[in-house]
């Protein structure tokens, strides 16, 4: 990649790190960039885009100039917090988003229905489906069933002596094993062979 990118946290990619690869990179659930912009992410399916136009150019160049990997996080804190706080309470939609994900993500709560997340905040569940649209590209099941594969292989990635896959509402280790399998690509699921045998493994203990 020779130039800035934007690219929806639904689409993977993957990096291949050589001499000279300068990679710096911000991860959101919702992007602040989205009170400021509105945005087709229709247009995001297949290809990455140039970031240029979603940021201050000024900015841009602040990040691309900055001596060290200190300074960018502290230019970017700063620049994204502003716009919080600008916003801060005037976006009920994103609001509303943030705080699903949140009790998803601390509560591990991957299977309540989006008919009940819909009634708790008295909306249609069509109503809450677009608000995730336009605030994260994709459908609220969708969403959170991302958020659940990611921190169920975390967990298993980092500590799998305590992991069960019953904590992230899964059936069993089976159910888990289909589950990280369907959000693997073709490719990946080559490279990932030796990984996907020891899930093999542990699902046959």
């Amino acid at each position: 990649m020779k130039t800035d990118g934007f690219l929806p946290r639904h689409r993977a990619i993957e990096c291949f790190h050589q001499k000279g690869n300068k990679l710096f990179g911000i991860k959101f659930k919702i992007s602040p960039v989205i009170f400021e912009k509105k945005i087709n992410f229709s247009e995001y399916r297949e290809y990455i885009f140039p970031l240029s136009y979603l940021m201050d150019s000024g900015m841009l160049v602040k990040i691309k100039t900055s001596t060290s990997f200190e300074e960018r996080v502290s230019i970017l804190t700063d620049y994204f917090e502003k716009i919080i706080d600008q916003y801060s309470g005037s976006l009920k939609p994103i609001e509303i988003v943030s705080q699903i994900l949140a009790h998803c993500e601390n509560n591990r709560d991957f299977i309540t229905p989006v008919e009940d997340f819909a009634k708790q905040y008295n909306i249609s569940s069509r109503t809450l489906q677009r608000y995730f649209e336009t605030a994260t590209s994709i459908s609220t099941k969708t969403a959170i069933q991302i958020m659940r594969i990611r921190k169920a292989t975390e967990h298993l990635a980092t500590d799998p002596d305590t992991f069960n896959s019953a904590d992230y509402g899964y059936y069993d280790h089976s159910h888990f094993y289909k589950h990280l399998k369907s959000f693997l690509q073709k490719n990946t699921l080559k490279k990932l062979q030796p990984h996907l045998r020891l899930l093999e493994k542990l699902h046959g203990k």
